[in-house]
């Protein structure tokens, strides 16, 4: 039988930030394309890229022009409980790293990182490179204070999504498809899942991905939280129909 449990190593991919390479620090995602960076890297490479030319970083697709370019991005507080779970000691490290970057540059500390430092009393890394060049863990005292949660995450919703084959293009041939079952974050609405759909299974124009409820197309603006209050109160899941069409 195939052991259920994988080391730290083995999902590195899938909590580290592509820009600095380091593990997601305050994840931010794209909403174009759904993938994930550390906030101040996502931004930091947004200011430095020419406005007529911003692609993401990681899969390259162009993004659609904003004046506040803050506005394509969104928290991704549910990859964030992930990476607190597996990395406990992550924001204290965080907290060192930011207080070493004030005092070798001379400048003074903001207000936010004070505050913090008071919480926790001993501000030293928690992370170090052993002689092996192995990362690990300081062991800390049980008296020892913890960050406390500034956030409340939303609640996840399974979304079951499934393609309507009397309804798809017969001039597609779609090779690839999403995942049948999907834990979603609530705030989500239909766009997102759409674009998630899309990518999948590698989309293009003239062809459009559509989602419905039975005979009904969704709005793209539809938040899952609402479609789960109203169409589905009592299920443990949502679930929905997607098509792919032609727009000519």
């Amino acid at each position: 039988m195939d052991s259920l449990y994988y080391s730290l190593p083995d999902i590195n991919s899938l909590v580290q930030c592509s820009l600095c390479h380091g593990y997601l620090v305050d994840p931010y995602t794209i909403k174009e394309c759904m993938d994930t960076f550390c906030r101040t890297c996502i931004l930091l490479h947004f200011e430095t890229s020419p406005r007529s030319e911003l692609k993401c970083p990681k899969c390259q697709i162009q993004l659609q022009s904003f004046s506040d370019i803050s506005k394509c991005l969104m928290p991704d507080r549910q990859l964030g409980d992930v990476l607190r779970s597996l990395l406990p000691t992550l924001d204290i490290d965080e907290i060192h790293n930011e207080k070493c970057f004030y005092e070798q540059k001379s400048l003074p500390m903001p207000k936010d990182l004070r505050l913090k430092l008071r919480v926790v009393h001993n501000p030293s890394p928690m992370r170090f490179t052993d002689k092996h060049g192995h990362i690990r863990l300081r062991s800390r005292t049980p008296h020892q204070p913890t960050i406390p949660r500034q956030q409340i995450s939303t609640t996840p919703i399974a979304l079951q999504i499934e393609l309507c084959r009397k309804s798809i293009h017969p001039s597609l041939n779609v090779k690839q498809y999403p995942r049948k079952y999907l834990c979603v974050n609530s705030q989500l609405d239909i766009s997102y899942i759409r674009k998630y759909i899309e990518k999948i299974c590698e989309i293009t124009s003239p062809h459009q991905i559509y989602l419905f409820f039975y005979d009904s197309c969704l709005s793209e603006a539809t938040p899952l939280l609402l479609i789960k209050k109203l169409l589905f109160p009592s299920s443990d899941r949502v679930k929905l129909y997607f098509s792919i069409l032609s727009n000519k």
